[in-house]
């Protein structure tokens, strides 16, 4: 008998983070945001909307994204929690 195997939706996952990185985007940058978001992150804003749409982003670039946003980590990946880290208050 074979143990229990969690298999993830991978695609369900990335569409929910990439929601979720869009959502950070538009409350911090606004709706024409992303190239200053991108400018910011060091990337082009292609790539940047291509992570809005699922692509995977590299984790250089996830770690300065949570940095200059102070979003929850936990958030990102799974929408529990809160949208911010508590480091981010008072900014």
């Amino acid at each position: 008998m074979r143990d229990f195997e969690f298999q993830p939706d991978w695609g369900a996952v990335k569409r929910g983070m990439a929601g979720r990185l869009r959502e950070v985007r538009m409350e911090l940058y606004g709706e024409h945001g992303g190239p200053m978001l991108a400018n910011e992150l060091g990337i082009t804003f292609g790539a940047w909307v291509g992570y809005e749409t699922g692509a995977t982003m590299p984790a250089s670039v996830m770690l300065l994204f949570l940095q200059r946003t102070g979003a929850n980590p936990r958030w990102l990946l799974t929408g529990d929690g809160p949208r911010y880290s508590a480091s981010r208050k008072g900014r």
